[in-house]
């Protein structure tokens, strides 16, 4: 099984050289876990199939599937934006397999995450000496501001 650690906080340098933890601003509403353990649970039935000694870029196609679902679910229960969810629909109609997983994942967001209203920005997955780390960054969806392309 693949060994997969979630970012353990933000530091910046203190008056005295010294790293110090800093404190992020909470969301109102939200979950006092790191997005990036959250990320990971939700994850799992992807992250779990993986090879122990895989490397990262199989982990980081699997969370790619992970954080395009997640977001999708946010954008649509909870902005009430069902766009992301009709992409995800009409860029998979020739590839079942990846439709089934989306959609998988989507119903999994929803079922055993659905309390958590946070989107997932940035995120990075490298390859350390004890497995796969992840830094993720959570993001207020009220705070997004959304560009629509023109439909041509």
């Amino acid at each position: 099984m693949l060994s997969i650690f979630a970012h353990q906080g933000s530091c910046r340098p203190g008056y005295n050289g010294k790293q110090q933890n800093m404190a992020k601003p909470k969301m109102k509403g939200v979950p006092h876990r790191k997005i990036s353990e959250t990320f990971l649970d939700f994850a799992a039935p992807l992250l779990n199939d993986l090879p122990g000694d895989a490397p990262e870029i199989p982990a980081r196609n699997a969370l790619i599937v992970c954080f395009t679902a997640w977001n999708a679910v946010i954008f649509s229960d909870v902005l009430k934006d069902d766009y992301f969810v009709d992409e995800v629909q009409r860029l998979t109609p020739g590839r079942p397999e990846a439709a089934v997983l989306l959609e998988q994942m989507m119903t999994r967001k929803r079922k055993l995450f659905g309390k958590d209203a946070r989107l997932i920005g940035n995120w990075e997955v490298t390859r350390t000496h004890d497995g796969i780390n992840l830094h993720a960054e959570a993001i207020d969806p009220y705070s997004v501001k959304r560009n629509r392309p023109d439909p041509s």
